[in-house]
C-alpha cells in the first residue's frame, strides 16, 4: 500500500508526493526545503498535504506558461 500513492488521500509522504508529482523524492525534499512545497510533521513522520502537490504542479504550469 505504501508503494502507491492513493489519490485520496489528504496527505503523502516524501516518497508517495513524488509519485504523485512526477518527480523523485530527493526533489521534493528539495522542495520543502526551499519553501515551495509545504510540509507537516505528524509524529514522526513528514506529510504534504494533497492540495500542495496540485498547487505546485499548477504553479509551474504557470511559470512554464
Amino acid at each position: 500500500m505504501a508503494d502507491t500513492p492513493n489519490p485520496e488521500a489528504l496527505a503523502h509522504s516524501p516518497d508517495n508526493a513524488a509519485k504523485r508529482i512526477g518527480t523523485n523524492t530527493r526533489a521534493v525534499y528539495a522542495l520543502i526545503a526551499s519553501g515551495e512545497l509545504r510540509s507537516f510533521k505528524l509524529g514522526k513522520r513528514r506529510l504534504i498535504p494533497d492540495a500542495e502537490c496540485q498547487r505546485l504542479v499548477q504553479r509551474k504550469l504557470a511559470e512554464a506558461a
